[in-house]
Parts: structure tokens; sequence; C-alpha cells
């Protein structure tokens, strides 16, 4: 039998942990034994140094060492909880091994979506999971809330989820304007290297290596709302150039998100088959808050001429003042735009340039 002194115990709970996160008090009591209630005050001491942590309730705790990258935690929601801390408390001193601009990215992308679980989601509990994919990193924040897509839904009277989804990529879109710019998910999703975002039956995926965006329907009646953060350790991104490719520095020389991108497919909803106005007007939807717009027309292979009408005259007549970029526009596509106008030179105008 082993000595109970307690720097073996400890010792022994700081080598067990990672092979019993959680069954280390029954493992730890029958090894030197004595009580659970003593493991526990040997496991508490632990925590309050902060070698390991604890998630869960008593009995379905489960331990980690805090340099331990692979994590399943669950925190219940309160007032007090704070996405700081639990970054520097959980997830900081493993990641600190990552590059400075990869560390960086997770820290500022990890602290928005925790931040918007606390303040939007009306759920009891959320999860973070941590995990090593080969070379990448993953990040999951996992809420039992309301669900995103269905709130974004009712707060602005959408027709369906779905057009939740398209209208939230697109930035400046929150449910509380006054305490959020809406900017959070925006920068995330592209500072990551694959963003994906899920509720209930609908998710919505961004590779923003292969530059691949879509959303999908699947049934998997999962409750509230998950995000997965992917990243490569070798990522060159950096905040700094992101947050530079969608801001613009006012009079005063502080930057302001005034710029999106946004994929036209993303607009076409079931079975439609051709861009219509109805899905101009989808797209169209919030863009009156920024200054420049990129319009990608990836995988658009025709338009229609009540979209070309909604888009290229009414809107761009009604804020003369948007600059617009449209990029992988088709010869077809720009044949349909400049078919369509009575005066394409005048329609168009200085505030328009096509990309191939």
């Amino acid at each position: 039998m082993i000595s109970a002194r307690p720097q073996k115990i400890q010792n022994f709970l700081l080598a067990e942990i990672p092979d019993h996160p959680r069954d280390i008090v029954s493992v730890t009591a029958e090894t030197f034994n004595v009580t659970r209630t003593t493991v526990h005050r040997h496991l508490s001491k632990l925590i309050r140094s902060r070698e390991i942590i604890k998630s869960g309730t008593t009995n379905g705790a489960t331990y980690y060492l805090k340099s331990a990258v692979n994590k399943n935690l669950s925190f219940e929601i309160k007032p007090d909880l704070d996405e700081n801390q639990i970054w520097m408390d959980c997830l900081a001193e493993p990641l600190s091994v990552l590059p400075d601009n990869v560390f960086g990215i997770c820290e500022y992308s990890f602290g928005v979506i925790f931040n918007n679980v606390l303040e939007h989601s009306a759920g009891k509990t959320v999860r973070v999971l941590t995990a090593w994919k080969g070379d990448s990193l993953q990040i999951d924040v996992v809420d039992d809330g309301l669900g995103i897509f269905r709130k974004l839904q009712a707060t602005f009277n959408l027709a369906s989820e779905r057009e939740g989804v398209l209208q939230l990529i697109k930035g400046r879109l929150t449910t509380d304007p006054q305490q959020h710019t809406g900017e959070g998910i925006f920068f995330a999703s592209r500072l990551v290297d694959r963003f994906f975002i899920w509720s209930y039956d609908l998710s919505y995926y961004q590779d923003n290596i292969e530059h691949d965006w879509f959303i999908e329907t699947r049934d998997t009646g999962l409750p509230g709302t998950g995000v997965s953060l992917l990243i490569n350790r070798d990522c060159t991104r950096t905040l700094a150039e992101v947050f530079a490719r969608y801001t613009t520095e006012d009079a005063e020389g502080i930057p302001r998100f005034d710029r999106t991108h946004i994929m036209v497919e993303l607009s076409r909803f079931g079975e439609e088959r051709y861009v219509s106005r109805s899905q101009a007007k989808r797209l169209l939807l919030g863009l009156d808050k920024f200054k420049h717009v990129i319009m990608d027309f990836k995988n658009v292979r025709t338009v229609g001429q009540g979209f070309v009408d909604e888009v290229f005259r009414v809107f761009r007549n009604r804020h003369p003042e948007i600059k617009f970029k449209f990029i992988n526009v088709t010869d077809d596509v720009q044949f349909m735009i400049e078919r369509s106008l009575p005066d394409p030179v005048s329609h168009l105008g200085k505030n328009f340039l096509y990309h191939h």
C-alpha cells in the first residue's frame, strides 16, 4: 500500500488525471486507502493553486490538467461567468505554444463567441471543447439556449431561420444594439481557417482556405447553438490584417466597421432556380449600414431581370454613397446585368467595379 502523505497523493492526482478524468476520485481513494472526502480535499487544493481544472458538478465532475489541450468543460451560465477568466484559467496556458498571430486569433474569436452565449443565448449551460486535429486546433462553444437562428428570425421578423443565417453573416446585425455592434461573429468567421455554426437543423460553414461558404439543413434536433473554430498552426493570417480589410479610419483615426463581403448564392432558398427580386431584397437587407460592399457571384451562372433591377437600379439609386465591388462575375451574368439596364453606364456609375 502506498503511504498516504499529502504530497504523494497530489503527485498521483497530477499524474493520473489525464487517464482518469472522470473516476480519479475513486481510483485515488482505492490506491491510497483514504476516503473520497480526503481526495476531494486534495483536488480542491490543486484547483486553488490553478494546477487542475474541474468541470461539471460533484457527482459528474471531470478533471483536467491546466496544461492539457484536449478538454471538455462545462459551465453554468450565470452573471459572474466571464469569458476572459475562462480563457486565462482554462485555455491560455496550453495554447501558449501557438504562434503569436494564431494565439491572438484564438483569444479574440473564443472571447466574442463565448460572450455571445452569455449575452444572448438565454441558456443554462455552456460547454467548451478543445482538441488537436493533426496540425489544427479546434475550439467548440456549445450552449443549450434558444438557438441563434430562431432568435434572429423572431427578433427581426424574418421569413425563416435560413434568412437569419444570411443576415448574420453580413455583420452589424445584433439583437441588442445598445450593447453590441454585431461584428463579433463576422470577424471570428473570417479570422479562423474554418468556421462552423449550427442550431437545431440548420448550419452555416465558411472555409477561408478554399473560399467556400454554404448553408445546409440536416436533421440533428440538437437544441441551442454550437460554434466550431478551426485553425492551423501555420496560419499566417493576423488580427490586424483582417480588421484592416473590413474597417476604415474615421476623421479621428478610429477604425470603423464599414465593409462587408456577401455571397449572392446564399440568397437562394429551397428550389429557387434564378436570382429574383425577392432574393435581391434578402441580399440587400442591412447593407445600407456599410460604405463598401463586396458582392460575390461565385457559383452564380445567371441572374434574373428583377434581381438586376433591385440591386443595380432601385438600391443603388437610394444609396449612391455605397461603393460596390462585384467579384467572380461570369460573362453570362455580366451580359444579363448590362442587358437588363436601360442605360448601364448611367446606372452602374463610378462606384461600380467588376472583377472576374
